[in-house]
């Protein structure tokens, strides 16, 4: 992560021009209740651009990409991104060197490429901004049929606190705001708390004062399922570890070796910079994790703060 945000690719030049992933994986599943593991990306039609650290400095209006943003729908220059999947199978991938459920890994596209399923074009500006964009609350919690969660650690633990931060944020009654609804019409038997206006069912005739089924009032009723549970099979104990199948170095040194030179340019300047605020132990531990990304990575790093990486490694040995 550190090697994509101290590149270029950490500073977009515009939200236009910017790439959208999906950090956690999540499961499809079908009629059948067959699921698989799916990772989420949004491919921006306009192109990927981004800005050197030079570039940045140069802008002195902070709130530059949201102005871009808002001229081009205004001027009937829609944005579209292509929104694409990967799709892996739900089991252990022993032929994998990582984890998949490693929310700091990517799949790699050779393996598992991307698959086209739809589109997003952004065609009119908000027209109440506190009431469309302020007010806007989104949750890894919120699924519609057909999706399912992973056992993808981070996921778990947004699904949880994402939602509550909503509606400590917004009202306990968020996704009844307009801005949070889907299009289509969903009926549950929840009902009231902080700034409700609607009671499910009403518009269809459902007895507004029935909230359980069943119910001989005519209150609302279950719809039927339209396909089959998914029931992913589990088997053996339920633990608290850490991933074992780790790797933290080998895409890291990937990204870094497929990187053209301006940007290895960039990228070191902009670790150099960052890391000369540091104590020297933390320096030393930086040009460690970086060197096993990549020899020539971790030394001219070293280089840049003034350190070897020879001498790093001569003290390391003598202190054990």
């Amino acid at each position: 992560m550190i090697s994509w945000l101290f590149s270029p690719r950490g500073i977009p030049a515009n939200y236009r021009e910017q790439e959208g992933a999906g950090v956690n994986t999540y499961k499809m599943y079908n009629m059948e209740g067959v699921g698989v593991l799916v990772k989420y990306h949004w491919i921006p039609k306009q192109g990927v651009r981004s800005l050197t650290q030079a570039e940045a400095d140069q802008i002195t209006n902070f709130n530059h990409a949201t102005q871009d943003l808002f001229d081009a729908i205004e001027r009937s220059d829609y944005p579209e991104w292509e929104l694409r999947v990967q799709v892996m199978s739900d089991d252990e991938h022993p032929e994998l060197d990582f984890d998949p459920l490693d929310d700091t890994k990517i799949w790699p596209e050779d393996q598992f490429p991307m698959l086209p399923v739809g589109r997003m074009i952004l065609d009119r500006n908000p027209t109440n901004y506190f009431a469309e964009v302020e007010q806007v609350a989104f949750g890894t919690g919120v699924l519609v049929d057909g999706l399912d969660f992973s056992d993808d650690k981070m996921l778990q633990g947004r699904t949880f606190s994402y939602s509550d931060t909503q509606r400590h944020r917004v009202g306990a009654n968020y996704l009844q705001l307009p801005i949070n609804s889907p299009q289509k019409h969903v009926a549950t038997n929840q009902r009231d708390g902080q700034m409700t206006y609607r009671v499910d069912g009403n518009e269809a005739g459902a007895n507004p004062h029935v909230n359980y089924e069943p119910s001989s009032r005519g209150g609302l009723r279950e719809a039927p399922k339209v396909g089959k549970d998914h029931t992913p099979y589990v088997q053996g104990p339920v633990v608290r570890q850490k991933i074992s199948r780790t790797n933290n170095y080998q895409q890291a040194g990937e990204r870094y070796r497929t990187m053209p030179g301006w940007e290895r340019d960039d990228l070191i300047n902009n670790l150099v910079s960052a890391l000369k605020e540091c104590n020297d132990d933390i320096q030393e531990r930086m040009i460690g994790h970086l060197t096993q990304c990549d020899q020539e990575y971790g030394r001219r790093v070293a280089e840049g703060l003034g350190r070897s990486v020879e001498q790093l490694t001569a003290d390391a040995a003598l202190s054990r």
